[in-house]
Formats: C-alpha cells, sequence, structure tokens
C-alpha cells in the first residue's frame, strides 16, 4: 500500500498517459485499475496484440471525473 507522498508522482504518471493516443490497461499503476474499470463498466474497449487498451478520449474523461470527484485510493498512514 503506497503511503501518502507518493500520489503527487502517481498523478503526474497518469498525465504523461493520458498524452499517448491509446493507453494499455497495464500501463496503470494496480492502485487506479479498479477505480477505472468502475468507471469504463459498459464502455467498448478494444484490443491490441491481445492487451485491452483504452482510447485517449475516454482516458481523459476518467482524469477529469478524479480532478472533479476524486478516485478510490488506499493510503498506507502509518509510515
Amino acid at each position: 500500500m503506497p503511503n501518502l507522498a507518493d500520489i503527487p508522482k502517481k498523478i503526474e504518471a497518469l498525465r504523461r498517459l493520458s498524452e499517448k493516443d491509446v493507453v494499455y490497461f497495464e500501463d496503470l499503476d494496480k492502485e487506479f485499475r479498479q477505480d477505472l474499470q468502475n468507471f469504463i463498466f459498459g464502455e467498448t474497449l478494444a484490443l491490441r496484440g491481445g492487451k485491452p487498451i483504452v482510447g485517449r478520449s475516454l482516458f481523459r474523461q476518467w482524469l477529469q471525473k478524479i480532478r472533479t470527484r476524486g478516485f478510490d485510493y488506499e493510503i498506507d498512514f502509518k509510515q
């Protein structure tokens, strides 16, 4: 479980991913995958090389959701 200081770095990594044309689901840190899965539930995903991809538009919509409503993320406050 990551600690609170790691969140800004991970958010910046998401921003960099949003600049790509497609994002492989595996490109995301595992902490964000469940939130993205919940967001894209019911959407049609494509496969490239046998791996599910999230298009740029859908990924950016998810990032906008994070900016406005936040995301589910477990933090270890004991460290």
